[in-house]
C-alpha cells in the first residue's frame, strides 16, 4: 500500500498541551495515556494558535519533530510551520483548508 502521508514515528512520550483561551502545558505524557483515556482540560472557546506558537518557540522540541494537532474541528484558522497532521472526529470539518494530512477517527 502506498501513501502520500508522511511516516510518523511515535516516541514513548510526547509533549502535550491543551488549548482553550490559552495553552495549558501538560508536560511530557506517555503515548499510552494519550491513546487511552486522557482527561482534557479546558472551558471551550478553543484557540489553538497560541499553543502552536508555543511549540514553534520550544527549545526542547527537536527542530524536525512533526506536530500532531488533535481537535474536534471547532478551532481557529491555524498556521503551522512544521510538518504536521490533524486528527479529527469522523464527520467533523476544519474551518480552513488543511496543508497537512487529515486523519479521522470514529
Amino acid at each position: 500500500m502506498t501513501s502520500s502521508a508522511p511516516r510518523w514515528a511515535v516516541p514513548a512520550t510526547t509533549w502535550t498541551f491543551f488549548c482553550d483561551a490559552a495553552p495549558h502545558d501538560a508536560g511530557y505524557l506517555p503515548v499510552t495515556v494519550i491513546a487511552g483515556r486522557l482527561r482534557v482540560h479546558g472551558r471551550g472557546g478553543t484557540v489553538l494558535q497560541p499553543g502552536i506558537d508555543l511549540l514553534h518557540r520550544a527549545d526542547d522540541l527537536p527542530p524536525g519533530a512533526p506536530v500532531p494537532v488533535i481537535t474536534d474541528g471547532w478551532c481557529d484558522v491555524l498556521r503551522v510551520r512544521r510538518e504536521h497532521a490533524y486528527l479529527i472526529p469522523q464527520g467533523a470539518r476544519l474551518p480552513f483548508t488543511a496543508r497537512g494530512p487529515v486523519f479521522r477517527v470514529r
